[in-house]
């Protein structure tokens, strides 16, 4: 177990929020598992995402794009896509965006000095990648369109038990060699419509507000524009069926990991928790971004890539498996202006 850890949990107070201890194994400048650990993403990496699998949801994305900067007046076009990882996914938009169409594409990493990014993507004309949002909307003058696939997910979440009474805050505190769980009380101030769903006591739940907090700064500066989130969850009552425990879990070398042993290689495995769309639906609502629509990734893609739906290779069919991805993925178009 990490040392490092163990001592920052020492000098905050002896335990750490799991919000606080996700921060850190994802994102310490030294030891985090997204600046310093990862190394790809695909068959060679921890994990793999739909736009890594198959181009189709990327062509669909191409297509949605194009009628969503038709409507707005975009142009030139400002795409904008946080948490690029590999390009994957700009590799597709830019291959099928026409040269004579006026188009910026900023893909977004938080450590541009070592990114994963595919030089294929990096050496495109009009890909130019940073390490803000705030810096790409800065030279977008407030009107683009951003788009993230798989990028909510990581946000550090808060993680909420029921009780008699209330909801605690799960604290994980360090003891004899092993990251042990407490409960706390729980001051909540941001809205989850987890809350009043109704669970049982002994329910766990998550809330991404760091992602709410960061919602709310880009909406500040995006003054025409329009957002496009892709992630796996749902409703409340979706995402947590027999789920007691919540959804939290970590991924090693393509490997699943669940229950206590997410905690045992904080640095070195990715974390990850369904995202709540109601919650994102309601705070985008909250900063002036109005829902246009809901729907499944496999209903996004027979919408603006329908060909796909012909096609019968694995990556495809993963894609778009009506008892699998294609529902479990959810596509959330949101607009400003």
């Amino acid at each position: 177990m990490p040392s490092w850890l163990a001592e920052i949990a020492k000098n905050e107070g002896g335990r750490l929020r799991f919000d606080r201890f996700m921060e850190l194994a994802l994102f310490h400048p030294v030891h985090g598992y997204y600046t310093r650990r990862i190394k790809g993403i695909g068959k060679s990496g921890d994990f793999s995402t739909s736009t890594t699998l198959s181009p189709v949801l990327g062509k669909a994305i191409f297509r949605w794009l194009v009628a969503e900067a038709k409507y707005l007046g975009l142009d030139p076009l400002v795409i904008i896509e946080p948490g690029v990882g590999t390009g994957a996914l700009a590799k597709v938009i830019l291959s099928q965006m026409p040269l004579w169409n006026r188009v910026r594409y900023f893909g977004i990493d938080l450590r541009p000095e070592s990114a994963i990014l595919d030089e294929s993507v990096s050496r495109r004309r009009r890909f130019r990648l940073v390490d803000s949002m705030e810096s790409a909307l800065q030279d977008a003058h407030g009107k683009a369109i951003v788009i993230s696939n798989e990028f909510v997910d990581a946000f550090p979440c808060r993680r909420l038990v029921r009780s008699e009474t209330a909801w605690a805050d799960v604290y994980l505190r360090y003891d004899d060699d092993q990251w042990r769980q407490e409960l706390s009380p729980a001051p909540i101030s941001v809205a989850c419509s987890a809350l009043n769903a109704g669970f049982a006591v002994g329910q766990t739940i998550e809330v991404h507000e760091s992602f709410r907090e960061w919602l709310a700064s880009v909406s500040v500066k995006l003054g025409t524009g329009a957002i496009l989130t892709i992630d796996y969850g749902g409703r409340p009552e979706e995402i947590y069926h027999r789920r007691p425990e919540g959804t939290v879990r970590a991924y090693f070398r393509q490997e699943r990991i669940e229950g206590i042993d997410i905690f045992r290689r904080p640095g070195y495995q990715d974390l990850t928790a369904d995202v709540n769309f109601v919650d994102l639906q309601g705070w985008g609502d909250s900063v002036a971004l109005k829902t246009v629509d809901y729907l499944t990734q496999r209903e996004f893609v027979a919408r603006w890539n329908p060909n796909a739906l012909e096609r019968a290779d694995a990556a495809v069919l993963f894609t778009l498996n009506e008892n699998g991805a294609g529902t479990a993925f959810k596509v959330l178009h949101q607009r400003k202006g």
